[in-house]
């Protein structure tokens, strides 16, 4: 994570918050959401187009999911983007409500289950079954492995759960 980025600023997002609670035991990449018009957005689009000579490696993409630029910081590896891709996301009250593990701030792991479950890629059904088999552990709530495993129509893509529903059953 680049120093000069503000903890304040930003938070990890995707897969990392599996990773980071024990829940999977691998990444691809790094996503990073960072308070829109920040200085560290600024900071990360800096080092994108710094990073893209060094790694022969484009500085900026747009997101297939909600059209805005996302950072790509050394050769990719690095994601950071200004707004969450699940429809209706609120950027300020994600970095609000995150989960703090090791003094980092993370994406909340109900926010993390919706969005796979909105994507569906092969990846994310199974870091979905890794997630099932996390919340059937006894210290975990019942309510929400139930949630994780149905297919109801709950109001996501697809009739799948949404954040709003992941957040109820961890109350």
């Amino acid at each position: 994570m680049p120093h000069d980025f503000d903890p304040e600023d930003f938070l990890i997002a995707g897969s990392a918050r599996l990773w980071a609670g024990g829940i999977t035991h691998q990444l691809s990449d790094l996503d990073l959401l960072v308070r829109p018009k920040s200085d560290t957005w600024e900071r990360a689009v800096e080092i994108a187009f710094e990073h893209s000579l060094v790694f022969d490696h484009t500085a900026l993409r747009t997101s297939a999911y909600n059209g805005d630029k996302i950072a790509l910081l050394y050769g990719g590896l690095i994601e950071v983007c200004e707004s969450w891709l699940l429809p209706d996301s609120d950027t300020e009250k994600l970095l609000r409500t995150a989960d703090e593990i090791d003094g980092l701030k993370y994406l909340t792991l109900p926010e993390v289950i919706a969005y796979k479950r909105y994507l569906d890629r092969p990846k994310d059904r199974a870091d979905l079954a890794h997630a099932a088999q996390y919340l059937r552990k006894p210290s975990s709530t019942g309510k929400c492995a139930m949630l994780l495993a149905s297919n109801g129509n709950t109001g996501g893509r697809n009739g799948s759960p949404t954040a709003r529903d992941f957040r109820r059953c961890t109350r």
